[in-house]
């Protein structure tokens, strides 16, 4: 069984964490939401018998006479009533009365009337013969008849109109209904958080993935960075040690030998110093919080005069032509540090020379719209075919292989470019067509104009 590479375990862990805290919150929550329904529901019905009971504790304590006796007024009071021994009537005939008296139309509510010995005198609804003789005569009580169906019912002491004990009113309903309810919700619960848990897990797979994202980019930018530092740090160090093993090997060399062994040399460690160097500056513009301490105002313009001084010779030399282009006569600030920003503009012009053949022409534009200042580099060079033209700023990358390896380019430079150009609040776009020329532009936020 192939293993999941370290993202996709980490992955699966943080899916499995998501989904267990999601569902422990579900299953409280389901937990919760049961058992304050089930107290709403029994809240409301205590609430409905305890009306009930204090209508017919009122009421009968009016009419009654004896204790353990019913009287005719007590019997016109509750119509219904029905004695053990005596045939019952059909109830529905009262239902108008008992709801007057607030005893509820529905067949789940019954009244029983019990003399102070708990013998019953008579009874009213459909389950009161249902409801076993021993039950407590005072206050609530849950219990369950022969049949396993589960009843509530509330007791109270009524007394006569002398004020003596006459004997016990319970006033009830059957739970029925409620443990239907009860049972549907246990149900819809019970099937629901497995699928909630489906979905949970589902969405804690796709949102893992979407976070580890960033991560999973930056780690394999990590390792194309190392395997590239590596390669080029490795082909100039091979090449001394070659030249160094050769003459090693050799009994006796030559002045003019030796001169031509150390220049080949120089220029590998000069290439080595090159890279470290530029390596070392992406390290410090990624390590950067800020540029406040460095961050002053730099004239664009005055940077720009500062390239075309050290580049001339060198455009001169590659036979190429190169001019500056000021298409504004207002002085263009931008804060920043100034080194950074040379550095800059210098790698684009350098880019420039490396790609534009003989005979070509390099213009460096200044101009600025309402809130930025934007440099234009533009040469007439061989291009830079439009499916590589998003990875030309990535660390290493090398349109042209074979002639960076003969200038010496590492392909780091217009990386530096762009990392300077971010950390200046800026950006960098390239237009460019395949033996037609590139145009590089940077746009720098203004800070004052003079």
């Amino acid at each position: 069984m192939p293993q999941l590479d370290p993202f996709n375990r980490t992955r699966l862990r943080l899916t499995i964490y998501y989904a267990g805290v999601m569902g422990l919150i579900l299953a409280i929550c389901g937990i919760g939401y049961y058992y304050i329904t089930e107290r709403q529901r029994l809240q409301v019905l205590t609430q409905k018998i305890e009306s009930t009971s204090g209508i017919l504790h009122d009421g009968l304590g009016a009419v009654l006479q004896n204790p353990g006796q019913l009287n005719t007024a007590a019997e016109q009071l509750i119509p219904g009533l029905c004695k053990p021994t005596a045939t019952c009537q059909t109830l529905d005939r009262f239902s108008q009365q008992r709801h007057i008296l607030g005893l509820s139309t529905q067949d789940v509510y019954y009244a029983q009337l019990k003399d102070l010995s708990g013998e019953t005198i008579a009874i009213l609804g459909p389950f009161a013969e249902q409801i076993p003789e021993e039950t407590a005569l005072d206050g609530w009580q849950i219990f369950t008849n022969g049949d396993g169906e589960r009843f509530i019912q509330y007791s109270l002491l009524v007394e006569t109109v002398n004020h003596r004990n006459w004997g016990y009113l319970q006033v009830g309903r059957s739970l029925g209904d409620m443990d239907q309810a009860s049972a549907t919700t246990q149900q819809f619960l019970l099937l629901g958080w497995p699928l909630a848990m489906f979905f949970i897990c589902g969405a804690g797979w796709w949102l893992a993935g979407l976070s580890l994202q960033p991560i999973r980019n930056a780690y394999l930018d990590m390792q194309r960075f190392t395997a590239n530092a590596a390669h080029e740090l490795r082909t100039p160090l091979s090449a001394a040690k070659a030249t160094v093993e050769s003459v090693l090997e050799t009994e006796s060399i030559s002045e003019d030998e030796a001169r031509k062994t150390l220049g080949t040399i120089n220029r590998q460690v000069n290439r080595l110093t090159q890279l470290v160097q530029d390596l070392l500056l992406l390290t410090l513009i990624d390590t950067q919080k800020s540029l406040q301490e460095s961050c002053k105002p730099c004239s664009l313009g005055l940077i720009i005069n500062d390239v075309m001084d050290e580049f001339i010779a060198l455009a001169q030399h590659s036979g190429v032509s190169l001019s500056m282009e000021l298409e504004t006569t207002q002085t263009l600030m931008v804060q920043g540090d100034e080194e950074q920003l040379y550095r800059m503009i210098a790698n684009l012009v350098m880019n420039a020379i490396q790609f534009t053949p003989q005979g070509g022409s390099i213009v460096i534009h200044l101009n600025r719209d309402q809130k930025q200042a934007w440099v234009k580099v533009s040469d007439t060079g061989v291009g830079i075919p439009t499916d590589q033209q998003s990875l030309v700023f990535n660390r290493f990358y090398r349109v042209h292989r074979d002639r960076n390896r003969k200038t010496g380019g590492a392909g780091l430079g217009l990386a530096i470019a762009q990392a300077i150009a971010l950390k200046h609040q800026g950006k960098i776009t390239i237009q460019s067509q395949l033996n037609h020329g590139s145009i590089f532009t940077v746009y720098l936020p203004m800070t004052t104009v003079e």
